[in-house]
């Protein structure tokens, strides 16, 4: 059961943004061909690129944020020892769980809603173009939920350091290491 489920999970956050993209891309480059070149533009062309991108977007998001690659402003948590730069990070992901929790219900119901509304040409209900958003809710506020753990058990000293937090001050001290050589470098050169 556990396979199926991280399966399915990779079919969302991986394959799903992949075919998104690739036909979004295709055909945002049929609708300049056959805008500029044929002067003919394709109706249809919008709703795919629009519905191709809120998808890429919001499940490529997922996947980020399970491989812990999405963008963080870090500057004063990459400066701090581990403890409390795990406090630190551990309080803004209770907020982000608290924020996101939050808006799951709304969402969801906001998706079913919608579902009367049809896109112009394709009459797609809305709620298939909405509804991945709720999978993004659940899926971030999990992975910040384990982010919150980790932090925890940093706080509490059964692990030494987050593996971000501790790739940041590898590059941090890998940096001023450059830094200083470049300045002994300027000063042998005088």
């Amino acid at each position: 059961m556990k396979k199926i489920l991280l399966f399915i999970r990779d079919i969302i956050e991986i394959y799903i943004p992949v075919v998104s993209f690739v036909v979004m891309f295709l055909t945002f480059i049929m609708q300049v061909f056959s805008r500029y070149i044929i002067r003919h533009p394709i109706v249809w062309s919008m709703e795919i690129i629009v519905i191709g991108f809120v998808w890429t977007v919001i499940f490529g998001a997922c996947y980020t944020m399970r491989k812990r690659s999405h963008v963080k402003f870090t500057m004063i948590y990459d400066r701090l020892s581990p403890r409390p730069a795990a406090l630190i990070r551990m309080l803004g992901n209770i907020i982000i769980v608290g924020t996101f929790l939050s808006l799951v219900y709304a969402s969801y119901k906001y998706s079913f809603f919608i579902g009367f509304q049809k896109t112009a040409v394709f009459r797609i209900s809305y709620t298939v173009i909405f509804l991945p958003f709720v999978y993004f809710l659940l899926s971030i506020t999990g992975y910040t939920i384990m982010e919150i753990i980790e932090d925890i058990k940093i706080i509490r000293g059964a692990i030494p350091d987050s593996i971000d937090h501790k790739a940041a001050m590898t590059a941090n001290s890998a940096a001023e290491a450059s830094s200083s050589d470049q300045s002994s470098l300027r000063e042998a050169q005088k």
